[in-house]
């Protein structure tokens, strides 16, 4: 390799929007992420604020009921 063109590989600390925090190893010293291990659904098997919601499906139905997006009726 190179010498003087890569950039330095230190360990950092990565912060959440939740509180977690932990190390790893980066070229950068402090990482900020919204979503991480602890508090993402996938992985904590806890429904997040997200997919509380009852009925999107519903919702989204009974908000585009009358319109056809240009589709043609049958006669």
């Amino acid at each position: 390799m190179k010498k003087g063109i890569h950039p330095e590989y230190q360990e950092c600390q990565v912060n959440c929007a939740c509180g977690n925090s932990f190390a790893t190893h980066s070229t950068q010293k402090e990482i900020r992420v919204g979503v991480c291990s602890q508090c993402h659904p996938f992985y904590s098997g806890k429904r997040g604020r997200v997919f509380s919601e009852a009925g999107r499906l519903e919702k989204f139905q009974k908000k585009y009921a009358g319109v056809d997006y240009g589709q043609k009726t049958e006669v």
